[in-house]
């Protein structure tokens, strides 16, 4: 078995009571724990607590960060992160990774996967003081992509930036989480997704009305106006360009990469990140196509098994050069399961379903996880599965998005099964 333990998801159609009932909510809050760590006068958030990646990177800390801290309360320690990383912000870019020798800026979306954790700190707290201590923060990061910015690596400058036609984002190979090249020099990149990614213009999107509320809270209408005006511009030409009407769902990337019409789970991030961006139907059918196309036990598929470049295995005993071809090309990661989730609920209430409806829903979609996270040796969910049934699990055994969505979805939908409620969906 192509696997980095025994457990296996089970994916049995049993009660699901076990999802209210404290002691499962206690066993991944001890999993969250083990991210978190402290460094002197700092807060860290570890991308794995075993194996490997046992250091900070600036995407997997923001979008961990509400799972991990915001739901246990640890507000102090969650701006602490905040903080830390806008000391280290260039050109309105926040790090890749933190290393211990460097840090790298080589990322599109860890500056915007920032404002997103912050956006849901906010909604939590309602502290609006902390945002406008960032708003400077916060204007580096808008400003930045607007005028354009980049990074150097392998003495080549990356140009991250908004077309002024239509205020989207466009950015350069490998910038983005789906970022394997088993060569490590840039000459092998598995998935470029050069162009413009539908997640990241969701994610720019999303920020964009963050900020220009912040503004609002800061200092009035007027400053929040050209931020307003240039969101409006991106809704308009999100919704025209992204939607691929052959396939009834979004593209991934526009503009750039030739295999951008591959069907990805990104395009939930558009609903789950996107507020207003996408029209209710069109949400409604990017969630059929989803769950039919890339559904599992285990979380997301990355691509779908009908796409030619499709690799339904992942062994994290093979080679660099086997497994990176498998690594966003149809392998699962369960951190999707939270934007899916996410885009569920919104779908739901849409369409009038009673939260309690909704809840058992979702329930059904990360029970397999939570049952995994319980029956682990590790008491913790690993950073992927393969595509295909088993679903083997695989990469590393412990990894910090992996537990943070699921916890910080569980939190929401625990009441309803602590009450044993039963609903006929």
């Amino acid at each position: 078995m192509a696997a980095n333990q025994s457990t296996l998801l089970d994916n049995s159609a049993g009660p699901l009571t076990f999802l209210g009932d404290p002691t499962t909510l206690a066993v991944l809050e001890a999993a969250a724990k083990t991210f978190v760590k402290a460094n002197g006068q700092a807060v860290e958030i570890w991308a794995a607590s075993r194996d490997w990646f046992l250091e900070e990177w600036g995407r997997d800390t923001f979008i961990a960060l509400p799972g991990l801290l915001l739901t246990a309360g640890r507000y102090e320690e969650a701006r602490l992160i905040f903080l830390r990383f806008a000391e280290r912000e260039q050109h309105g870019l926040i790090p890749n990774v933190i290393h211990a020798d460097q840090t790298l800026y080589n990322t599109v979306d860890a500056s915007l996967w920032f404002i997103h954790a912050l956006k849901a700190y906010v909604q939590m707290t309602q502290d609006w003081s902390f945002a406008i201590q960032l708003l400077p923060m916060l204007r580096h990061i808008t400003s930045g992509y607007i005028g354009g910015t980049g990074y150097q690596r392998g003495g080549t400058w990356y140009v991250v930036g908004v077309d002024p036609e239509d205020g989207l984002v466009v950015s350069p190979p490998q910038a983005t989480w789906m970022d394997a090249d088993p060569s490590g020099n840039g000459s092998s990149i598995v998935t470029p997704r050069n162009g413009k990614c539908v997640e990241i213009n969701a994610l720019w999107y999303g920020a964009l009305r963050f900020v220009s509320r912040v503004e609002k809270q800061a200092a009035g209408t007027s400053d929040s106006e050209p931020i307003e005006a240039l969101a409006d511009r991106v809704q308009r030409a999100f919704r025209k360009k992204f939607w691929n009407k052959s396939n009834a769902c979004l593209y991934d990337v526009i503009e750039g990469d030739p295999h951008g019409s591959a069907i990805r789970p990104n395009q939930v991030i558009a609903i789950s990140h996107g507020d207003d961006l996408i029209r209710p139907e069109e949400q409604r059918a990017i969630l059929a196509v989803v769950e039919r196309e890339l559904l599992t036990p285990g979380g997301l598929r990355t691509l779908s098994p009908r796409d030619a470049s499709y690799h339904g295995q992942y062994d994290t005993t093979a080679p660099m050069a086997v497994k990176d071809f498998a690594y966003h090309q149809g392998t699962v990661w369960p951190w999707l399961i939270g934007p899916y989730t996410d885009a569920l609920q919104i779908v739901g209430r849409a369409r009038d379903l009673s939260e309690s409806t909704i809840h058992h829903e979702v329930g059904r979609v990360i029970a397999p996880l939570v049952r995994f996270c319980l029956r682990s040796e590790f008491k913790s969910l690993p950073e992927v599965f393969s595509g295909d049934p088993p679903y083997e699990p695989g990469g590393t055994t412990s990894q910090a998005w992996s537990i943070a969505e699921v916890l910080r979805v569980l939190h929401k939908i625990a009441p309803t099964f602590s009450r044993n409620e039963t609903v006929k969906i």
